[in-house]
């Protein structure tokens, strides 16, 4: 008896041993068991079959590809012969024509032997489609000045532009609270009277609305945003204040500081079937390019992509702004001009056009041959005014933009520009559009209705000005095509009052009046301007009336008399509308040949004597 039981409690610590290993390999089996079940719950089958198929997005090569690429290569220098007759050929037979990493070394190198190569690299690097992953890693390759040559190549791959970062992107406040915050921290003294309408009326309405349910949701159904009624109206009033305040260095620099560039780039992305807003936003981002110091700022927030991709719009005022912010950024044009808010460049607007390859490093302008200078009518604007007649129907060639995409093509080497305008006779200034540098070349002009009125004001008031640059305009302007210009006033002038103040606004109908003594006195002024300079002058008069809706009134804007009251050059009257006068049917509408051909006349010389008025 005592023996079994010195047996048993001497084995009885080797048996608490095992018992306790066992145990604790069950409870370590246990719990790695609910690690991988909670593990597969986070991380799905699925979603790991996803990222599979994303392979290509990650810098990995398989050995076979590799063994191929790397035979493909040996055996074109199986002998001495075959390998000067690749070298010969160039990068292309190595494969490096489109290479990135090769191409980007050509773009960033100073040398002279790669500058000539870099128009080519440029248009290869754009418009070659790497995929996703590959796009992002050059995009992060690329500084500053590369991206804006790239944002301004037709057909760039947009893949090619970086985002903002996304946790700049978390919205921490609604968009209409965030831009009245930005407004509200810019000083009073600095509110412009337009600035200041759309700002209490924007702030009106969000005030009115705030028990209603008007803040954006998410609707999980359609996986959409929904859009209150009235918040696209709040946006578009706050965006116009701050386009008014934008235009001065310490307006933008307060917006800058505050975060608008980022704000902007979330209306711009989630309004993008909106228009008006994506435009507003575009010519924000246009102004504040006026300043080089605010440069970094607009492509590090993202900018430069929606720029490029806006470049392509089928929308002639989207596209003029994108263009115009794009190239205020451009450090080589920055040479010779920048673009403020009242001029839009509609020519060249790509960074690969044969025009934009012309620069003289010597007197850091362009070899172009003249400018071409577009001014539109009262309540006219660049966007809109010089689109194609629709009077045919809109086929595949219609465009929004004549000037941009009809005469580049006709006569090379033109630098086309346009005047924006939202001011009365009175108070057009002497300055000409002297920040883009016009008056340096030939200049040629063309005017509809009022703006050819405000020519008029512009080069009576430079010929008296002691500025050189503004006496060259004078002596540099060749020819004015005036197409409908109410030299003696116009009839709507005298319409009842309420009918000529819903077509026009107040100071203007008292400067169009018929007999007005503003423009009696500016007439006999320009008359005497064209005896000392030989000005060539094309008027092209209507004869059809308008018909004004939604009222049904038909209106004679301009008289016969009325547009021909320079007796100077040529007179046409053709049987066309006050707004159809500046919108040809086609590339041979009479209106476009004539433009042509006096175009041409300068170019080739002096302007024709039968248009120039002599004393």
């Amino acid at each position: 008896m005592r023996k079994y039981r010195q047996v048993k409690w001497k084995n009885l610590p080797k048996s608490l041993g095992l018992t306790f290993l066992f145990g604790s390999g069950a409870v370590l089996a246990y719990e790695i068991l609910c690690l991988n079940r909670r593990f597969s719950s986070l991380l799905s089958d699925s979603a790991l079959e996803k990222e599979r198929q994303k392979g290509d997005c990650y810098i990995t090569i398989s050995q076979p590809t590799v063994e191929a690429e790397i035979n493909g290569v040996i055996s074109k220098f199986t002998d001495v012969e075959h390998l000067m007759e690749t070298l010969m050929k160039g990068p292309a037979s190595l494969g490096l024509d489109t290479n990135p990493w090769h191409l980007l070394r050509i773009l960033k190198s100073e040398l002279p032997s790669h500058a000539k190569e870099h128009p080519k690299a440029l248009k290869t690097l754009a418009t070659t489609n790497y995929n996703a992953g590959l796009s992002q890693q050059i995009a992060q390759a690329c500084d500053f000045k590369l991206s804006v040559k790239l944002a301004r190549t037709k057909n760039v791959n947009l893949n090619l532009f970086l985002r903002p970062p996304a946790y700049l992107l978390l919205p921490s406040e609604a968009i209409e609270d965030a831009l009245n915050n930005i407004l509200k921290k810019i000083p009073v003294t600095h509110q412009q009277t337009c600035a200041t309408y759309f700002f209490r009326i924007a702030q009106q309405i969000t005030s009115k609305h705030k028990d209603d349910e008007y803040y954006l949701r998410w609707d999980p159904d359609t996986a959409g945003i929904i859009h209150p009624r009235n918040i696209i109206q709040i946006v578009e009033l706050y965006l116009q204040a701050l386009l008014q305040l934008s235009t001065t260095l310490e307006c933008s620099h307060l917006m800058v500081q505050n975060g608008l560039l980022l704000i902007l780039w979330r209306i711009a992305n989630m309004f993008d079937k909106e228009v008006v807003l994506t435009t507003l936003c575009a010519n924000i981002v246009a102004n504040i390019s006026l300043f080089p110091q605010f440069h970094h700022q607009i492509f590090q927030s993202g900018w430069l992509g929606l720029l490029a991709e806006f470049l392509g719009s089928q929308y002639a005022s989207l596209n003029l702004a994108a263009g115009k912010a794009l190239v205020n950024m451009d450090q080589n044009h920055r040479k010779y001009g920048v673009y403020d808010r009242s001029i839009y460049l509609l020519h060249p607007l790509y960074e690969d056009t044969e025009d934009t390859r012309k620069f003289d490093t010597r007197q850091g302008t362009m070899k172009w041959d003249m400018d071409v200078v577009f001014v539109h009518g009262l309540l006219g604007g660049v966007g809109w005014t010089w689109r194609q007649s629709d009077l045919l129907g809109k086929n595949a060639d219609y465009t929004d933009c004549w000037p941009r995409d009809w005469l580049p093509a006709d006569i090379p080497n033109l630098r086309i520009l346009g005047i924006d305008y939202v001011t009365s006779l009175s108070h057009w200034k002497s300055r000409c559009p002297d920040d883009a540098r016009v008056g340096r070349r030939p200049v040629v002009w063309i005017g509809h209705s009022m703006g050819g009125i405000l020519l008029k004001q512009l080069l009576v008031n430079a010929s008296k000005s002691s500025d050189c640059e503004l006496q060259n305009l004078v002596k540099n302007t060749k020819a004015l095509l005036m197409l409908s210009v109410p030299h003696d006033g116009s009839s709507v002038a005298t319409l009842n009052l309420p009918a000529r103040f819903l077509l026009l606004p107040s100071v203007e109908v008292e400067e169009l009046r018929k007999g007005s003594s503003v423009l009696g006195n500016l007439n006999l002024e320009f008359k005497n301007l064209l005896s000392h300079y030989p000005i060539a002058v094309v008027s092209v008069v209507e004869t059809k009336p308008t018909m004004v809706q939604p009222w049904g009134i038909e209106v004679k804007f301009v008289e016969p008399n009325s547009a021909d009251l320079l007796s100077s050059g040529e007179v046409h009257f053709i049987p066309v509308d006050h707004y159809e006068i500046c919108k040809p049917l086609n590339r041979k509408s009479f209106i476009y040949q004539r433009l042509i051909k006096l175009i041409v006349g300068v170019r080739e010389g002096s302007p024709p004597k039968s248009l120039v008025q002599t004393t």
